[in-house]
């Protein structure tokens, strides 16, 4: 028997250890947001120490030659070695670099607080890669967001506790619209911004467009997982919309089993219109290779939501029509509001 991963004993432990590991990990990257800017802005400030002196925080130059270079892509480190014994020895530098150095270089090494910091021959120029303050901000609010998915997971298994466990709850793949396009906003605020979010009139200004962005996109992604249960009614009373005259209309459905109206589960569709209900493994124009539904033979036994394995074979939203054909069950599956448009062509269909 099939049961639902988060009805099973420990289906809330994935999704809720990956939300608390990546909001653990967001907020010990945020802790370093501080002071990566400061360290940054240090960098861009410093400037050539005067003549005679050799402080911690001024660039201070001093020449070198390259005694020979070790290019290693892509996984392994790149590095030059340098003649005489004054430090540093051996340099970790890009591929590129490597590469484009030479034994025999003359280059200047620039130093800033004990650390080389550029290398510039007279062809190539390699700077060290200094972390931004930024990209740390960005690394923090994208691990956040991140944790939203697994986050709305557990959304969907809270508002699903009491259905049946072998019901298949909607997908949380529509929280990926909120997710994103709060991403498409926040990042770059918290680029140009890392370490003063709330720092300004702009800024407050951004967050306030922002956030009703995403605030709506949340609510359509709210409102698109919900839990539709169908009528305590066989035949659904409502359609979504009326059927033009005169004119198909195919609808995704699926009929489950395999039956002469649907031979090895071809029908990807059921058309609609004046020549009667078909199945047909395309979604129009035309009625190629319909097959039409034997009406007269078919029994709505129930309505409801998809269970088990279903889930793996229509749309988490779908629902299910139990029918019988000529004493068979078969099992149609489509949109709630496509299905009673469905069953509701489909008369002279009885419970």
């Amino acid at each position: 028997m099939y049961i639902r991963e988060g009805a099973a004993p420990g289906g809330w432990t994935k999704p809720l250890a990956a939300c608390l590991l990546l909001l653990l990990l967001a907020w010990g990257v945020a802790q370093a947001v501080a002071d990566t800017t400061a360290y940054e802005r240090a960098w861009q400030a410093a400037g050539p120490c005067a003549a005679g002196e050799r402080g911690h925080e001024c660039l201070s130059t001093v020449p070198a030659v390259i005694e020979r270079t070790d290019p290693h892509r892509p996984r392994k480190s790149s590095h030059l070695y340098f003649t005489g014994d004054r430090p540093p020895a051996r340099l970790e530098v890009s591929y590129e670099a490597a590469e484009s150095f030479e034994a025999g270089d003359r280059v200047e090494l620039t130093y800033w607080r004990g650390e080389v910091m550029k290398v510039s021959g007279k062809h190539y120029v390699w700077h060290e890669h200094v972390t931004t303050g930024g990209s740390m901000a960005v690394l923090a609010a994208g691990l956040a967001l991140g944790a939203g998915y697994p986050g709305a997971r557990l959304l969907l298994l809270v508002r699903g506790r009491r259905r049946p466990a072998e019901e298949v709850l909607p997908s949380p793949l529509p929280f990926l619209a909120p997710l994103l396009g709060t991403a498409v906003w926040l990042l770059p605020l918290c680029c140009q911004h890392p370490t003063s979010l709330f720092g300004s009139t702009g800024t407050l200004l951004w967050w306030g467009v922002g956030g009703v962005v995403s605030l709506g996109l949340t609510g359509w992604a709210w409102h698109a997982t919900r839990i539709r249960v169908p009528e305590e009614t066989p035949v659904p009373a409502r359609a979504a919309r009326e059927l033009p005259d005169g004119e198909d209309v195919f609808l995704p459905a699926r009929f489950l089993e395999h039956t002469d109206y649907n031979p090895h589960r071809f029908g990807t569709h059921v058309v609609l219109g004046a020549q009667g209900p078909a199945v047909t493994p395309h979604p129009g124009p035309g009625r190629f290779a319909a097959k039409a539904i034997p009406v007269d033979r078919l029994t709505l036994r129930t309505v409801r939501r998809a269970r088990g394995e279903e889930g793996e074979l229509v749309a988490h939203s779908w629902h299910i029509a139990e029918l019988g054909d000529a004493g068979r069950p078969v099992r149609l599956a489509a949109d709630p509001d496509d299905l009673a448009l469905i069953l509701r062509a489909l008369q002279p269909v009885r419970g």
